[in-house]
């Protein structure tokens, strides 16, 4: 009898699409594990938040624990919670019905309601589509400035049984709409249907914040955010079927191009021959199977080719379909390969199109090499249903040349020594600080709180009710002077009543006085009733045959507006965040297109635009050096433009990032084939045997790292010996030290070995010299009369400084010099 649960509020009214809260209330219990409501058809809960309180009464404890639910009611009806049973930890006790009315919910305290401050709508170009055909599909959100928060949820959308990409990004922005600012979200999509029919475009939903009201004052003012769901209407369209289609139809419906390569259309027998056949374009991909099949002569083994389909980023209906056939021919002579043919239909002409590749004719020579054995069948065409040749098809590691070490430079002058001057004594830490930082500080603080202050009074939300006192006080002196005067009286009463609007902020074009006096009366209250008569007589002289005003209206009226309480401008609110960081604002959405239209280095590199690619992996590189990924694929980029020395010292650095991996050595090896380059010790990495193989276990970052853990671990060892001789450890003591000493040896051996084998090529600011170049003895090319020295492509050196476009090099001998910069690669930098 002591414990009870029960719905808080048990009845009451719910606003439609509003999420209110309800308490289910635990008096001297809790509950026992979650709770198992029951399912309430048109009511949606929330996940529940807790509460808990102690009440003393007449010397009696009661202990109050809640769950509080968050509700939203999806039908205008009268919802009723069933009783139920729920386990508590004194037992399962019941919990008695509970019965709410849905309604529509006014926006906060305002008494207006959400369809006339906000709307969703769905629209499509047209209302009639071919089967298959892919069409683009509109969101737009509106809503009333004042009121707009933030968006509370993604564009929610049933697609179903249309095939559908996924909503664009929101972006919203704010328009002028009949004299009032509002934000606008448009979202798109693609979608199509599949079977013909009279099919309907399902509603969207998507929950949006509101503001209500505000609480605080100035800086610490808080908005009251109200959530509210927004539903969109719904879209009929009708599907038609497509006309009786040739026998060659794929199913593409859209549009397409076909193009197809052969590569190369001459050889020898036994040397393969690439067929390449490519779709692209806009439609129903998820109905494409696969392209059509080619037939070529029984003189030609054929390997089964295999699609390789590639969607654009982010869509479902752009996309491209590759097929690569290698055909070896076993015979000589001439071939024709006749032209391909993919027939899909074209939306915009209603009509089923053809398009074919263009033969090719491909001349096989005799070969010394066995031909490859021919197919079994003397008798017609050859289709893709052969299995392949059974072939090894793994490429051969690239050719190494022999290590040829780059001609050392000659001895060039040492550095001049600096003789002693006299200079300017810098200043003081504290002074100087001070003159740097607090006239500057003292600007920008001023002028930030000046251009704060004018924002401020332009965003203050009672800017426009004062503009509108001021109108109005102007419009009655005008009326005074022309109340003889119907056509004039009319056009002054009618701005008289849109000036009111403004001032009660009242969204509606032709409110009536009962809208008036509620609006008024939540301000202030003691002059609703005044100004809902004013507004019923200044209708009455517009429409009525009487246009006369009543002859105390102008005083009443100006008495009215004489008792409208509007708040002055706070000072305090430049302090606001709106108006102290609107260029962050201004920032997020400036940069946003180009983040969203920012192009990807692969992309451009698959499109064959090698310099752009190059020039996306340079700026990756440039905030993140350590990235080896980004220099193999730079050196790619340089690579295929035929800058095989700079993509060389691009893979060299891959390497020394990672070289255990198998990308980064064929890479190196790769390169150090193609460019000429061929210092030792990289051709030995490359070669990976004796130390060089253990060395390139790790990088010389990782070795360090090694020599770190060596060091800790001996010292363990130590620590343990320490903790025995005072008597804190047993026997045990001294088998772990000596354990732990030969592993720290061990790994402190294998830690200084693999330095000493990568040697230059472990400092991290070791470089390459990719071309032929001059090293000199001053950074210049003025001076004719100094040494010089030539530099062998290939050189491995330290780059000490830089000075104006030249580098100073050391080099493993001692030697130093200057070097142009452009004519060294860093390794790690």
């Amino acid at each position: 009898m002591a414990q009870s649960v029960h719905w808080d509020p048990p009845s009451g009214q719910l606003g439609f699409n509003q999420v209110s809260q309800i308490s289910l209330v635990f008096e001297n219990c809790e509950p026992d594990g979650p709770p198992n409501l029951p399912q309430v058809d048109g009511l949606i809960f929330g996940r529940p938040s807790q509460s808990s309180q102690t009440s003393i009464v007449n010397f009696t404890m009661t202990r109050t624990f809640s769950l509080v639910f968050p509700v939203r009611p999806s039908k205008k009806t009268t919802l009723s919670i069933p009783a139920f049973e729920i386990k508590t930890d004194k037992g399962n006790l019941r919990v008695s019905p509970a019965n709410y009315s849905v309604g529509d919910a006014s926006v906060g305290n305002t008494g207006v309601s959400v369809d006339d401050i906000a709307s969703a709508k769905l629209s499509v170009p047209k209302n009639t589509f071919w089967a298959g055909e892919v069409f683009p599909v509109t969101y737009n959100l509106d809503v009333t400035r004042r009121y707009f928060h933030s968006l509370a949820s993604n564009v929610e959308w049933p697609a179903t049984p249309f095939a559908a990409e996924e909503w664009s990004k929101p972006d919203p922005n704010e328009a002028l709409v009949n004299g009032e600012r509002r934000v606008v979200s448009v979202q798109t999509t693609r979608a199509y249907a599949k079977q013909p029919g009279n099919l309907t475009l399902n509603p969207t939903n998507q929950m949006v914040n509101l503001v209500v009201g505000s609480t605080g004052f100035g800086i610490f003012s808080q908005p009251n955010v109200e959530q509210r769901q927004l539903d969109s209407n719904s879209v009929p369209v009708t599907i038609k079927p497509l006309p009786a289609p040739p026998a060659d139809f794929s199913g593409a419906v859209g549009e397409f191009t076909f193009t197809s390569k052969i590569i190369p259309t001459s050889g020898g027998i036994g040397e393969p021959i690439t067929w390449t056949i490519e779709l692209s374009g806009t439609g129903n991909w998820p109905d494409i199977n696969g392209l059509p099949q080619r037939d070529v002569s029984n003189d030609f083994q054929v390997v089964q080719p295999k699609s390789k389909r590639t969607m654009k980023e982010g869509t479902l209906f752009d996309g491209t379909l590759v097929e690569d056939v290698v055909l070896v021919p076993s015979r000589a002579g001439t071939y024709r390969l006749a032209p391909v043919h993919f027939t899909y239909f074209d939306t915009k002409s209603g009509s089923y199109k053809t398009i074919s590749s263009e033969a090719a004719t491909v001349t096989v020579t005799s070969a010394t090499q066995a031909p490859a054995p021919a197919a079994t069948n003397p008798n017609g065409p050859v289709q893709f249903s052969l299995p392949p040749a059974s072939q090894n098809t793994a490429p051969a590691a690239p050719t190494l040349p022999n290590a040829t070490p780059p001609v050392a430079p000659e001895n060039l002058p040492r550095d001049p020594v600096v003789e002693s001057a006299h200079g300017r004594a810098p200043l003081k830490a504290g002074i100087f600080w001070i003159i740097f930082f607090v006239p500057a500080t003292v600007l920008i603080v001023i002028v930030w709180l000046i251009l704060a202050g004018i924002r401020s009074r332009i965003t203050d939300p009672q800017r426009q009710r004062r503009a509108a006192r001021a109108n109005l006080k102007t419009l009655l002196a005008e009326i005074r002077s022309s109340a003889n005067q119907p056509a004039s009286l009319r056009n002054k009463l009618n701005a008289w009543q849109h000036q009111t609007a403004a001032l009660w902020e009242i969204p509606h074009a032709a409110p009536g006085a009962s809208l008036i006096e509620t609006r008024v009366g939540a301000r202030q209250k003691e002059i609703a009733s005044t100004w809902a008569t004013l507004w019923s007589d200044a209708d009455r002289a517009q429409h009525s045959r009487n246009t006369a005003l009543p002859s105390d209206w102008i005083s009443r009226a100006e008495a009215a507006l004489n008792a409208v309480q509007i708040p002055g401008w706070p000072p305090l609110s430049l302090l606001g965040a709106r108006n102290l960081f609107p260029f962050l604002y201004i920032l997020f959405f400036a940069l946003l297109p180009l983040s969203a239209h920012a192009e990807s280095a692969v992309d451009a590199y698959k499109r064959g635009e090698y310099p752009a690619a190059e020039t996306e992996w340079r700026k990756t590189l440039e905030t993140s050096p350590s990235d080896w990924s980004a220099r193999h694929n730079l050196g790619l980029a340089l690579a295929q433009q035929e800058r095989w020395a700079e993509a060389t010292a691009a893979w060299t650095g891959a390497f020394l990032l990672n070289p255990r991996s198998e990308i980064t050595r064929w890479d190196l090896a790769l390169g150090l084939q193609h460019s000429g380059l061929a210092p030792t010790e990289l051709v030995e990495f490359s070669r990976g045997k004796n130390r060089f193989k253990l060395a390139r276990l790790a990088s010389p970052g990782e070795w360090q790292i090694i020599l770190v853990i060596a060091a800790l671990l001996f010292a363990a060892a130590i620590l343990v010996l320490l903790f025995q001789g005072y008597k804190r450890a047993g026997t045990w003591a001294k088998p772990t030290a000596l354990f732990m000493s030969l592993v720290a040896m061990l790994l402190a051996v294998l830690g200084t070995l693999g330095l000493r084998v990568y040697g230059p090529l472990a400092d991290p600011e070791v470089a390459m010299v990719w071309k032929a170049s001059s090293l000199r003895s001053i950074p210049t090319e003025a001076d004719i009369s100094q040494k010089s020295s030539p530099l062998s492509a290939g050189s491995i050196a330290v780059v000490e400084k830089t000075f104006l476009g030249w580098s100073k090099l050391r080099f493993p001998g001692g030697q130093t010099g200057w070097a142009q910069s452009e004519d060294v690669i860093k390794l790690y930098r």
